[in-house]
């Protein structure tokens, strides 16, 4: 098979193939040396578990993300459906404006993530560079982080609302590294669209939870 290398991330690499007469992108989790066979193994089939799942209820509540053709837990292989996109990531840097465009996929990506965290599902690395976007439509990308927590959230339990906070402040910590004097509006933006899903009560009680997290660490760090 045809295999054309486009990324190495921290824990798996990308490459395109061609599989069964179609192009597909295949994320193939590589072994870690410093971590002994065993528990790497652990690692690597859960995570890839994880993800599938993950994706798979995704799409189940309609949100876009990339088809799933074929996993390999041998390899620690997903082949997926390869979409030629542009990361919102990039959509960021390369206008100084925020136009009602950009604005626009804010809030969907907002949208998306707060139907995954009304569902019981965390998506790992929230960012602008895990949204791509493909004839103006945003998919979510990359759930190799992800989590299904079990239950959907509710205002009394403190442990899964801790869990999705932290998934939130990712967000945030990515709107600072990106546009540090425009992040709250983005984040705003983020969480005008997260509300549409999760409702208002619990997404203040989130961004609460949110702030909070922010405040201990800047007290930890001085």
């Amino acid at each position: 098979m045809n295999r054309n290398q486009i990324a190495v991330g921290a824990e798996a690499v990308l490459y395109l193939e061609d599989w069964l007469g179609m192009t597909v992108l295949v994320k193939e989790r590589v072994p870690k040396g410093y971590r002994s066979v065993e528990f790497d193994s652990y690692i690597r089939r859960l995570r890839t578990i994880n993800e599938v799942r993950a994706m798979i209820r995704a799409r189940e509540l309609g949100i876009p993300v990339p088809r799933i053709y074929d996993v390999d837990l041998v390899n620690m292989r997903i082949r997926m459906e390869y979409l030629n996109g542009v990361p919102l990531v990039k959509i960021l840097m390369n206008n100084e404006e925020l136009n009602d465009t950009i604005i626009n996929y804010i809030r969907i990506m907002g949208n998306y993530i707060g139907v995954l965290h009304r569902n019981g599902i965390m998506h790992g690395d929230p960012t602008p560079a895990n949204a791509l976007i493909v004839d103006d439509k945003l998919y979510l990308i990359d759930f190799g982080l992800s989590e299904i927590l079990g239950r959907a959230p509710t205002m009394r339990d403190i442990r899964i609302l801790y869990k999705l906070a932290l998934d939130l402040n990712v967000t945030l910590r990515s709107f600072e590294a990106l546009r540090k004097d425009q992040s709250r509006l983005l984040f705003m933006e983020f969480l005008n669209g997260y509300r549409d899903a999760m409702g208002p009560e619990l997404t203040d009680r989130i961004n609460s939870i949110v702030n909070r997290v922010r405040r201990m660490v800047r007290y930890a760090v001085r």
